[in-house]
């Protein structure tokens, strides 16, 4: 059975409008996430979720250093290729295991919801793609690089600040996350960050029971 959006978030959504959207979800992200459950729940999700994938993907590319074996070149276009193939699906999964784990904390939301404010909530770390290009710029190939080649306060200080305006950004894209599933589960805060987490039991079960078995 399909959850209702509860009708005071109905009336509460009545200034937004597609051509908002984008903007309003900064501000007023559980306004602007009934608005489009209510009219939109499938429009951009695909493409969101791609770009999501890619955001993740560029992310880990950094953090594991693969420029100390890779042309930047390289280490984005693969980035691009498989956090866009592949990141997607991962979105799916998750959607799915938060709708799974969410029964056990008496959610009742399927999958479809969760995809739907997943891929809304990505927006703000999506917008950390326009870092790019200043960062490549400033960094060139230390941008993926475990030790850097200029060590210059300019340079330390250009490190600082977008990684303060990524964290930002990912912050964001958390607390519209949380608002989200506390939207479509009825939940209060504590509860919705629950459900975030709870899909990492999913895996990491498995995981324990399988080292358990080989040791």
């Amino acid at each position: 059975m399909i959850k209702r959006i509860p009708e005071e978030h109905e009336t509460l959504s009545s200034d937004i409008s597609l051509d908002n959207i984008f903007m309003k979800i900064w501000t007023e992200p559980t306004k602007t996430l009934t608005y489009i459950l209510k009219n939109y729940p499938e429009k951009y999700v695909t493409i969101l979720l791609v770009l999501g994938g890619i955001v993740n993907s560029i992310d880990r590319a950094s953090n594991k250093n693969m420029g100390d074996d890779m042309s930047t070149s390289l280490v984005l276009l693969t980035a691009v290729i498989f956090g866009g193939l592949f990141g997607w699906i991962s979105f799916y999964i998750y959607a799915w295991a938060m709708s799974v784990t969410g029964r056990w904390i008496d959610g009742k939301s399927e999958p479809s919801k969760f995809r739907t404010i997943i891929a809304w909530s990505l927006i703000p770390s999506i917008c950390s793609l326009l870092l790019l290009i200043p960062e490549l710029i400033i960094f060139g190939d230390d941008l993926f690089k475990s030790v850097p080649l200029q060590t210059t306060f300019f340079y330390e200080m250009s490190w600082l600040l977008f990684g303060l305006i990524e964290l930002i950004l990912g912050i964001w894209s958390l607390v519209i996350l949380v608002k989200g599933v506390s939207l479509i589960q009825n939940f209060g805060t504590g509860k919705s960050i629950l459900n975030i987490f709870l899909p990492a039991l999913i895996l990491i079960i498995p995981i324990v029971a399988i080292l358990m078995l080989v040791g």
